[in-house]
């Protein structure tokens, strides 16, 4: 079992490699790295290298902006938690109101 183990950490001490190179190596660094990974026959590594394989184009991307949605996804969130607190409201234009009063950004305080 610590073999298995040891074998997963080196995958992904690879894969932490890919941030750190420019954008005409990151292709051929990924391609190295599946290649790499599949060939340590652990199951659930291959099911993460299939699944990047998929998704390839978006993997690189990510590596390279290192940008995410991580704003996006807090602020549905916090929609979400305001819907269920307001228990529901009559319609959607209140609704609306609630969101941009608590989470529009709004500035309240006179000049």
């Amino acid at each position: 079992a610590n073999y298995e183990v040891s074998k997963a950490w080196q995958v992904r001490e690879n894969f932490k490699e890919l941030f750190s190179v420019g954008k005409l190596f990151a292709r051929l660094l990924f391609n190295r790295w599946s290649t790499d990974a599949t060939q340590r026959k652990i199951k659930e590594i291959d099911k993460v290298v299939e699944m990047f394989n998929r998704h390839v184009s978006g993997v690189v991307n990510a590596l390279l902006t290192n940008l995410n949605n991580a704003m996006a996804e807090r602020l549905n969130g916090k929609i979400q938690e305001l819907k269920t607190v307001g228990k529901g409201y009559r319609t959607f234009a209140n609704f609306r109101s609630a969101i941009l009063f608590f989470h529009g950004g709004l500035n309240l305080y006179p000049h």
